[in-house]
């Protein structure tokens, strides 16, 4: 796999700045979770109003993270969900695969349009 970084792009960011505050939800930093959820509520608004369509699949990638992120909220599942979300981001930011749209790509009602990450 190689490295793909691109610093200009702000859907880029997103992925980081998410992937900081994962770590320190990992770390046991309580305000890190919250901070977590509303980013990718904010990603999810962000592709939407790019895509205009909630089948669009960089929209329904960042509605799955999203309700991941929610289903941290459960303590039980928290360090589970986050290690998930920990990997997810890792690939995303830093070699441009993500292993939600490898899922979404299998799924019947994206057979007809090409899974895409952007």
């Amino acid at each position: 796999m190689n490295l793909k970084a691109n610093t200009r792009d702000l859907r880029w960011w997103f992925w980081r700045v998410t992937l900081v505050f994962i770590v320190a939800t990992l770390f046991r930093w309580p305000p890190g979770h919250w901070i977590v959820v509303l980013l990718s509520a904010v990603h999810v608004l962000f592709y939407f109003a790019q895509e205009k369509s909630f089948s669009a699949t960089p929209v329904q990638i960042r509605v799955i993270y999203f309700a991941l992120t929610l289903l941290g909220l459960w303590s039980g599942l928290r360090l589970l969900i986050y290690l998930i979300l920990l990997v997810e981001t890792v690939l995303v930011t830093f070699f441009g695969r993500s292993l939600i749209a490898g899922l979404l790509e299998r799924m019947p009602w994206n057979k007809q349009q090409p899974v895409r990450l952007n």
